[in-house]
């Protein structure tokens, strides 16, 4: 059991256990966009993928027993299905089916019995290679990493902290785009790469002064810092947009976006929309 600075005992982090049959990327979505509704103060999720025998179950329900977690799985076998929830009720563990329950409704409400094939949904054709290598680009290259590999991307995201170029970019990568992202910083030097590559792939964001403070605050308060730091000042903060508003001037041919108070659903089609057409967005 941890215990804090003044040596007052905290309670043990809660475990979630994931269990699938196959590479886990649903289930891992759901949990992560789940989560995200919480505080998650001393959380800790372990991961179980490539689940495909009664006797790894057993094992992970044993351990889960130990850790006394929540099991979240996704396990569409029936008869592996079926050991799993008996081995919960048996140890007394909560489970909870996320693919499975939204099946059964849907098997109900169609009329048709559910193949009960895992991992069909991944029929592995060329989309499926494509988002894949999108999404290891975007990895790869996230917040200025590898900046010689700048001419290899489809589309390069500028802009200053917390302008959202990470959650972009993995959203566009999931579709099969490779993404690189560039951080700007008024005391901080862009890699001369960027300024080599074709002009129409790059595209810089920028925001209002209100919605990155408010973007800028949420993160210190999940970093658990005091809201208050110079990182979201305003005065600050809008020194910083102006800058950036003027390093986008000197760079014209680039397309500039307004994200403020955007969905990333929204600016990712507003980028695509721009990119394919070769214009700027209005």
């Amino acid at each position: 059991m941890k215990k804090n600075k003044k040596g007052a005992k905290k309670t043990p982090a809660r475990v979630i256990y994931l269990v699938g049959e196959m590479t886990g990327g649903t289930i891992s979505k759901i949990t992560r966009a789940s989560l995200a509704q919480f505080t998650q103060q001393e959380l800790e999720v372990k991961k179980f993928f490539q689940v495909r025998s009664k006797e790894l179950v057993e094992h992970i329900m044993a351990q889960a027993e130990a850790d006394q977690a929540l099991v979240a799985f996704s396990v569409i076998d029936p008869p592996l299905r079926d050991f799993l929830i008996n081995e919960a009720q048996r140890r007394g563990i909560k489970a909870i089916d996320v693919i499975g329950d939204f099946i059964l409704q849907l098997s109900i409400f169609l009329g048709e019995k559910p193949m009960a094939v895992p991992g069909r949904q991944y029929i592995l054709d060329e989309d499926y290679y494509r988002r894949i290598e999108g999404i290891n680009f975007a990895v790869n290259h996230d917040d200025g990493k590898m900046p010689k590999n700048l001419k290899l991307a489809d589309l390069i995201l500028v802009g200053l902290s917390r302008t959202s170029k990470t959650p972009l970019s993995t959203y566009l990568a999931h579709q099969g785009w490779k993404v690189a992202n560039v951080p700007l910083h008024p005391d901080m030097d862009p890699p001369q790469e960027l300024f080599q590559v074709d002009p129409k792939k790059v595209f810089g964001l920028v925001i209002n002064v209100e919605s990155l403070v408010k973007l800028r605050e949420a993160r210190l308060e999940q970093l658990g810092l005091e809201s208050n730091a110079k990182y979201a000042d305003p005065v600050v903060i809008t020194d910083e947009i102006e800058w950036s508003e003027s390093f986008f001037q000197e760079n014209p041919q680039w397309c500039v976006m307004d994200i403020s108070n955007k969905a990333i659903e929204e600016s990712a089609a507003s980028i695509l929309t721009a990119f394919k057409a070769g214009r700027k967005p209005s």
